[in-house]
């Protein structure tokens, strides 16, 4: 394979040069200075024609044809509309057609390259999983941004804008940044507050916990949770859609977490900050719309703390934490299985000695075991899929490798001063607020029925 020059790989440069010129209210006017100052570096009209691409990419516009950043009739609200994950052939001059890792990585075939080895993204077939974006050495494939408008958001300061932070930020940014000290680095942003993703994760944990009594009968019944993963649920309806009737029907904790904020504050706008590229299309579901208004990764995050001169290990360290151990864990794979069967334990004793999880992760895995289950060779009832090895830690937008974020993670959730959701004071809280919120209806987190009034009834 030919060597790449280490100087090609621009992505990360331009984000940083994106970001800081978006901090200091001047991208617009400096978009085509940044184009110049790489392109000094490259003479050649297929570079140039990338190097513009990767700045709309980072400013989440689709590429062009041109070596002009934006064209008349591009929007000024740039929000990184889908597709997200897209494909800049000028990045592909560098490859060799004989070891194109782009191809290989990709469980569903949905990269090709055509007879004039022109890139191409089948995106009928594809799961939005991101890992042909880490597996690309040439940003040829890239995801597009919303960090734009997002720091046109905090500088404005017109609305309260909220961090939602996965639960797998544990140890993302460095081993002496708390979270206290990432909560202030986001307070010092503008961000109005850090609130744990993992909270929301124990209000679904009890709505699974629920739905599994509900649905699982005899030894023939199995529930598919839907909660964590977006990439295990296209997956299951594109492939396997004759097993959809066994999906459960929550919400992801990401959802939640908008859904709840604005209940209680209609003008809030909701930042959700994880390691998912994927988590930027779930957003965008036409009936999950409106709940999340940007999502960023943590990388992305990182670029924007450098942006802003931030560095979140000389931050005070003042945590709020919310979570319980059970929440904290849907960060990696069996986090989900452990929290629901802890919580049926408390909840539905008599049914959690029928609880038998199986626990996947990996596309592949994935799929073999939904194969597995179609063809009647299953010995679970409660079906955990995730599609990144390790689960959510292992996500393509990650700072730290696989299993350092497990065992960061696992710190993390036993540092909870709650073991499960029916001892977090977090969770009571939350529904009393919701229930006394100026008679507005509730936001729909449990399909049926709202949480407040299925804990009611369960919770005597």
């Amino acid at each position: 394979m030919s060597t790449q020059p280490a100087s090609l790989n621009i992505r990360p440069r331009i984000l940083y040069q994106v970001a800081k010129a978006a901090w200091e209210g001047k991208l617009f006017e400096n978009r085509e200075e940044i184009c110049r100052l790489v392109h000094n570096e490259f003479k050649d009209e297929t570079t140039r024609l990338h190097v513009a691409n990767q700045i709309r990419i980072a400013m989440g516009l689709n590429p062009h044809q041109s070596d002009y950043v934006l064209n008349d009739n591009d929007e000024l609200a740039l929000m990184g509309n889908e597709p997200i994950v897209v494909a800049d052939p000028s990045g592909c001059h560098s490859c060799d057609p004989s070891e194109r890792h782009c191809e290989q990585i990709c469980p569903v075939r949905a990269i090709s390259h055509d007879d004039f080895g022109v890139l191409k993204i089948d995106h009928t077939k594809c799961l939005g999983d991101g890992y042909c974006v880490e597996a690309c050495s040439f940003g040829a494939l890239a995801q597009k941004s919303q960090f734009v408008p997002l720091i046109e958001l905090l500088r404005q300061k017109s609305h309260p804008v909220y961090a939602s932070i996965a639960p797998a930020f544990a140890g993302q940014f460095g081993p002496n940044v708390t979270p206290g000290k990432l909560r202030s680095a986001l307070l010092k942003l503008g961000f109005i507050e850090m609130v744990e993703t993992a909270l929301y994760a124990d209000l679904i944990t009890i709505k699974e916990a629920f739905e599994f009594d509900h649905h699982v009968k005899d030894s023939t019944d199995f529930l598919i949770t839907s909660c964590c993963c977006p990439i295990w649920i296209k997956l299951i309806e594109t492939k396997f859609p004759d097993l959809l009737e066994h999906i459960s029907p929550s919400v992801s904790p990401m959802v939640a977490s908008g859904r709840v904020i604005k209940a209680l504050e209609p003008e809030a706008k909701v930042v959700f900050i994880g390691p998912c590229i994927a988590k930027k299309t779930e957003a965008q579901l036409p009936d999950l719309k409106g709940a999340i208004d940007f999502v960023l990764t943590f990388q992305e995050l990182a670029t924007i703390f450098e942006a802003a001169g931030i560095n979140p290990a000389d931050q005070p360290d003042e945590e709020n934490g919310q979570a319980s151990w059970g929440g904290r864990l849907y960060a990696r794979t069996g986090g989900v299985s452990a929290a629901v069967g802890a919580t049926l334990e408390k909840l539905v004793p008599r049914r959690a000695e029928n609880f038998s999880p199986l626990r996947v992760d990996g596309i592949p895995d994935c799929q073999k075991a939904m194969e597995n289950i179609r063809q009647g060779q299953i010995n679970a009832n409660f079906i955990e899929g995730m599609a990144c090895k390790g689960g959510c830690v292992g996500g393509p937008g990650r700072i730290i490798p696989t299993e350092e974020g497990t065992n960061q993670v696992n710190l993390y959730g036993n540092a909870s001063h709650a073991h499960t959701p029916v001892e977090n004071p977090q969770v009571y809280s939350i529904l009393v607020r919701l229930g006394q919120s100026k008679g507005e209806e509730l936001p729909e987190l449990t399909g049926e029925s709202t949480m407040a009034t299925l804990l009611a009834r369960k919770l005597k």
